[in-house]
């Protein structure tokens, strides 16, 4: 995986990986799509190819506005106890897309995402809610064993997940003109009234949080990762990305 320096806004990284541990996490978390990463190529099982590192330095803007497959893995997604400090500086693991990689995965247009949707019961022993999200890779039933699992939280930790702000919705990120994970169908928004936004900070940057990590590990044991350990953090947002949560 490419060294990350952050100094201001600029990430440096090592221009020459190819097919390495970060493209096998990828093989590992999709193994219905992807079948083995080859001269710097992913192949998929279709036998298509992906590039899958350009060898560009980028600064972090570049990560996100133009990320080939290795830059998703530019920040190491943290877990553990120490894994909840404020991020530092545009350190925003999992935030980084390649939206070639993920339209070729869960659909390429609203319709042909919404062809694969699963409607799921959200808590269903304390409530009559539900969430639509994809099949594709298993999503909606590793949301419902996570849904499952927040079922038998005690009431101090369930009050912040009774309610959600939307699963499915193809839509850009707010202020760009990146599609939201929420486009694939394979993201969460939990109760907005315990949640934390970065743009709703003003224009004084402060991280907030009020998200327990008894929710967040609950949620990252399935396969989903969490907002909240963005630098442009999003607490009440989780998102299906197994890959960054396999070990190398």
């Amino acid at each position: 995986m490419k060294a990350v320096a952050i100094v201001l806004l600029t990430v440096t990284f090592n221009a020459h990986a190819v097919c390495n541990a970060d493209a096998a996490r990828l093989i590992k978390a999709y193994p219905d799509y992807l079948v083995a990463c080859e001269n710097n190529y992913l192949i998929w099982q279709d036998g298509e190819k992906q590039l899958f590192d350009d060898g560009k330095e980028k600064n972090a803007e570049q990560l996100l506005n133009a990320a080939d497959v290795e830059d998703m893995f530019a920040y190491p997604y943290p877990v553990g106890a120490s894994s909840y400090t404020p991020p530092a500086l545009n350190v925003n693991p999992g935030r980084v897309r390649n939206d070639a990689f993920f339209k070729k995965m869960y659909g390429a247009t609203q319709q042909a995402v919404e062809s694969q949707l699963v409607t799921i019961q959200w808590l269903p022993q304390s409530g009559h809610k539900t969430v639509r999200v994809t099949r594709v890779n298993g999503v909606d039933k590793k949301l419902a064993q996570v849904s499952a699992e927040l079922d038998q939280l005690p009431a101090a930790l369930k009050k912040y997940v009774l309610n959600t702000a939307g699963t499915f919705n193809w839509r850009t990120i707010s202020g760009t003109e990146r599609l939201s994970g929420h486009s694939f169908a394979i993201a969460i928004d939990i109760d907005t009234k315990f949640s934390n936004y970065w743009r709703w900070a003003g224009k004084k940057y402060q991280y907030k949080n009020q998200i327990p990590p008894q929710i967040v590990e609950l949620f990252e044991k399935h396969g989903f990762i969490w907002g909240g350990k963005w630098y442009h953090y999003d607490t009440m947002h989780f998102e299906y990305r197994p890959e960054l949560l396999i070990q190398p």
